[in-house]
């Protein structure tokens, strides 16, 4: 049998990392063996073993593998944030949205890794990165609140810090349903509205 070219293993890895996200995503991780993502994905069960230790070896390779939209759509409003916080905070705000709805990877990356209300055994290992992760995204949120107060935009009070959990929890929540319902619903479109009625709760000055 000839031996495989490393481009020809690294195909195989990228396969194994995309149909691992996939049925992760679809079963859950408890419900999706190893033995299965092999099948699914057209290579032996020693040739997933071969670039995967274990089920939460390959989580972790999956976990970095791909970009959910909050860092991309951040970079891109850092420049208007200096003009218009709160205009770049809604322009943030929707562009995440619009992420997810026009990439299907991040929203099964997002449900396996963020979904879930208690962590498997398997997903443990990144829990500390699972939660420095949502903490830089309200640092994001908690940035534009700050410029915008600076800005003379919004009163004092409340603190930004709160408003940006509260934003936060907003999000999370509109995105955990349309996750749950199967994305019955334009993500962006009911994001719109959303984001609008939260504004209008804004403490302006």
């Amino acid at each position: 049998m000839a031996r495989r070219t490393p481009e020809e293993a690294e195909q195989t890895r990228q396969q194994l990392l995309a149909t691992g996200l996939k049925l992760f995503s679809e079963q859950g991780v408890e419900a999706t063996t190893l033995k299965q993502i092999a099948q699914v994905a057209g290579v032996t069960h020693g040739a997933l073993y071969w670039h995967f230790r274990n089920r939460a070896d390959l989580l972790q390779q999956i976990h970095h593998a791909w970009m959910l939209p909050f860092e991309p759509v951040w970079l891109e409003q850092c420049q208007a944030l200096q003009q218009d916080a709160l205009a770049a905070l809604k322009l943030y705000l929707l562009g995440v949205l619009d992420g997810f709805e026009q990439d299907a990877e991040a929203c099964a990356l997002y449900r396996v890794f963020y979904q879930p209300v208690v962590l498997c055994n398997d997903l443990k290992p990144l829990f500390d990165s699972l939660e420095q992760n949502r903490e830089l995204w309200l640092d994001q949120l908690r940035r534009f609140l700050k410029q915008a107060r600076k800005q003379k935009q919004l009163r004092k009070k409340p603190d930004p810090v709160e408003l940006a959990f509260t934003l936060q929890q907003a999000m999370n929540g509109l995105l955990h349903e349309w996750l749950r319902t199967g994305r019955s619903f334009g993500l962006k479109a009911r994001g719109e509205q959303l984001v609008e009625l939260l504004f209008a709760g804004l403490p302006y000055k």
